[in-house]
């Protein structure tokens, strides 16, 4: 994809520089001209920008996730289309200066219970709060959860992710769907339905990987790791980390239980 830094977009955000790109956008820092401070500017790829069913959908979508205002969610603060100059439908958002929970994870490999109850916390306040308002997340990973350089959690892309999982192919070797897979409940990947029990159980494999330093499914493709989400229980995370109290153990196993009536 172009790199656009150094654009100005809709005549109010400068574009800094690239902070990541996915299957259906890039984000950048930007600085609002207008207000004079640092945002986060999701661009959508150009062309997924030239199917207008999927543009209203992406519009839609950020609407639903602007009304969620909580400590641990990233705003929402601006949406539209680049009238002038580069052809461009885009979101502005919350600029978070830190890093991600994957690069924690990265870099620890192995998180200490407190520090992992710390992140989890955060990322269910969140969850708790988008839930009321009848918004879920559906793709809770630790690149989506954003940790400020002063501490502060906040979990991105409420909404958006739904829209940006539609665009992958679980057969395909994409990152993004990689990367998602990995923690997608069995009746997102089977039926493609979710819920909120699906978003628990996206976070029971999180928390599953902070205190254990893995994935409770590994393969060479999206596909297989799918399969093993529908087909095989995550381990007793115990047999990992010997470390782990059999509370533990109980609480993460209810998260992730394969039917969605046995989880919280």
């Amino acid at each position: 994809m172009v790199d656009l830094s150094g654009q100005i977009i809709d005549e109010r955000y400068q574009l800094l520089s690239e902070l990541a790109t996915g299957g259906m956008a890039s984000v950048y820092s930007a600085f609002d001209l207008r207000l004079d401070r640092k945002v986060a500017v999701k661009i959508m790829h150009p062309h997924l920008a030239n199917d207008e069913l999927y543009v209203e959908r992406f519009i839609r979508e950020a609407k639903s996730a602007a009304l969620l205002s909580h400590p641990n969610i990233v705003s929402i603060q601006d949406q539209g289309w680049n009238e002038g100059g580069i052809p461009a439908v885009f979101i502005v958002m919350e600029l978070i200066e830190g890093s991600t929970l994957r690069d924690i994870l990265a870099k620890e490999k192995i998180l200490s219970i407190p520090n992992s109850f710390n992140y989890i916390l955060a990322v269910l306040n969140a969850l708790t709060a988008a839930h009321k308002m009848g918004v879920l997340h559906r793709d809770i990973k630790p690149e989506n959860i954003l940790i400020a350089r002063d501490g502060r959690i906040k979990v991105a892309d409420f909404g958006l992710s739904r829209i940006e999982m539609s665009n992958q192919n679980l057969t395909g070797e994409s990152s993004v769907i990689l990367g998602s897979v990995s923690y997608l409940s069995p009746e997102q990947i089977e039926k493609g339905e979710s819920d909120n029990r699906s978003d628990i159980y996206s976070c029971g494999i999180m928390l599953f990987e902070m205190v254990t330093g893995s994935k409770p499914f590994t393969d060479t493709t999206p596909l297989r790791i799918a399969l093993k989400h529908v087909q095989e229980q995550v381990p007793v995370p115990s047999t990992i980390n010997k470390k782990i109290l059999p509370k533990l153990d109980k609480i993460i196993l209810k998260a992730v239980a394969k039917n969605p009536q046995d989880r919280y």
